[in-house]
């Protein structure tokens, strides 16, 4: 069955500068129409910011899996990886503003690829970098099995300077992709990295470097250069827990 998404029409203009934290909510008799329901809020982004904030910097028809087990098919969706967050563009008779969904709801999305595989991504727990707090993130799925790899497309502060906006000089911010990879063991844990070498895959993996050397070896697998050849070592790996 195709679900449809339920959004708030913009009322008021007056309210234009608090809309960045306005839920939307339609009448109860809207909401009796669709299916999936997803709540979110209306999104104005962030001043002053330059460089790359998009894993997808336009608009693509998507999917949107929610906790409960509805979809929203067919969504112009793209990802924003500063704030980790699916921005959706809803029909212009919904109002036709960008609505930050809200990640509570939202088990995982898909964005429609060209025609080609489509590109997933779903909640992972992973441990912050400076606490021992862990939090929820989207990771992109690279492989699943027992052994899981995904990336968490993240767009991190680089750095920032001073310009002009008009004749008012304002702080610019520039953020750029700095990307995480978690390999999920199959007691759901998560392990994260960044350097993908081999004596970097050796360190995730306590008292099986032994396995993994000789697994590398038999599979002739000699080089760890990119995206594609962290895949093929995911599948490698997961022969560990068979």
């Amino acid at each position: 069955m195709k679900y449809f998404l339920v959004f708030c029409l913009l009322l008021l203009p007056s309210l234009n500068k608090a809309q960045d934290t306005l839920h939307c909510i339609l009448p109860n008799e809207y909401n009796e129409v669709f299916g999936a329901k997803l709540k979110g809020q209306v999104y104005t982004g962030m001043a002053g910011l330059i460089g790359d904030e998009f894993f997808n910097e336009n608009y693509v028809k998507g999917d949107v899996f929610l906790e409960n087990g509805e979809v929203a098919n067919n969504q112009l969706l793209r990802y924003n990886g500063r704030i980790d967050g699916v921005l959706l563009f809803p029909e212009p008779s919904l109002g036709g503003t960008e609505i930050l969904l809200d990640k509570y709801f939202v088990k995982g999305f898909c964005l429609k690829n060209n025609g080609n595989s489509n590109i997933c991504f779903t909640k992972i727990k992973i441990a912050n970098e400076f606490s021992s707090d862990s939090s929820q993130v989207y990771g992109q799925v690279l492989y699943h099995n027992k052994l899981s790899l995904y990336c968490y497309r993240r767009y991190a502060y680089i750095e920032e300077s001073q310009g002009y906006s008009g004749n008012e000089q304002i702080a610019f911010k520039k953020y750029g992709p700095s990307f995480i990879y978690y390999f999920q063991l199959p007691n759901g844990n998560t392990i994260g990295f960044k350097k993908f070498k081999k004596r970097n895959l050796y360190a995730l993996f306590p008292g099986k470097k032994k396995t993994m050397r000789k697994l590398f070896r038999d599979n002739h697998m000699r080089r760890f250069r990119d995206e594609q050849d962290l895949v093929k070592v995911s599948e490698i790996l997961n022969s560990m827990y068979n």
